[in-house]
């Protein structure tokens, strides 16, 4: 895909200085005084040429170098203070962070640029902003891959009881945390993790978490049911937050590709 032009709001005309069919007026008012074939740097390298120049020519070459000396220098020392919270979160270590990072600043930058000075009809104009906005959502989710699985283990656990682990203390002053468990009764049901795993009805015997006879079998095995299928939707949730960033990926990759050579007025 190679730029094209786009179509000009007609409030933009004689902001930029053309005429209604879009050709600089500088040009197209004027008389032909003489034609040849080559280049337009084949006549300014003529030094006799050079000599014609009047002073009122030299002054505007003069002013026009100086503009656009100013026009450098302020956008640099724009970028400077736009940029500043950018280039200070970026590590010569980083690749993808620092690269999204870039591509968001820049991307939010054009965006209000974009809405505030854009040239194009509405059409275009507000196809640039939406589709470049979109990008930026999409460069947000995947600044972060983990929160791809945060979130579906977030959907996945808003569907069931808050369910507590078992919390373990021991004497040289380590701590660990098990399984997934809710009251029931007087004690725990739930499954509780390691290298032996046990699953049911438990209570404290004696300070330890111990398997017992439910007093509510029935309740028992409908709270386990809903324990394991718990834990089914909780390991699924890695395959689908992997298809969630493959999606975005593409979604990144079709966006750049139909419209990056669009992002410019």
């Amino acid at each position: 895909m190679l730029i094209k032009s786009q179509p000009l709001d007609p409030k933009a005309y004689k902001k930029l200085g053309l005429d209604d069919i879009g050709q600089h007026k500088e040009y197209s008012e004027k008389k032909i005084q003489s034609q040849y074939i080559g280049k337009i740097s084949d006549n300014l390298l003529d030094r006799s040429e050079k000599r014609r120049f009047g002073f009122k020519r030299r002054l505007g070459l003069k002013w026009r170098e100086i503009k656009d000396t100013w026009h450098d220098t302020k956008h640099t020392v724009r970028n400077h203070f736009k940029w500043r919270k950018t280039m200070r979160s970026i590590r010569p270590w980083e690749g993808f962070d620092g690269l999204i990072c870039v591509m968001q600043t820049h991307l939010c930058e054009y965006i209000a640029t974009e809405e505030k000075y854009g040239h194009s009809l509405d059409k275009y104009k507000n196809h640039k902003i939406a589709t470049a906005k979109e990008t930026v959502e999409l460069l947000e989710r995947m600044k972060d891959p983990d929160a791809y699985l945060g979130r579906r283990r977030e959907k996945v656990k808003i569907k069931y009881p808050k369910y507590k682990s078992l919390i373990t203390k021991y004497e040289n002053g380590g701590i660990s945390s098990s399984g997934d468990f809710v009251a029931q009764g007087n004690g725990w049901v739930g499954i509780d993790a390691g290298k032996d795993p046990r699953k049911g009805y438990f209570e404290f015997v004696d300070g330890k978490f111990e398997l017992v006879n439910s007093p509510h079998q029935i309740e028992t095995d409908r709270l386990l049911t809903e324990i394991t299928k718990y834990h089914e939707e909780i390991s699924n949730t890695y395959i689908e937050a992997e298809n969630d960033s493959d999606n975005d990926f593409e979604m990144l990759c079709q966006l750049l590709k139909e419209n990056l050579y669009s992002w410019w007025d």
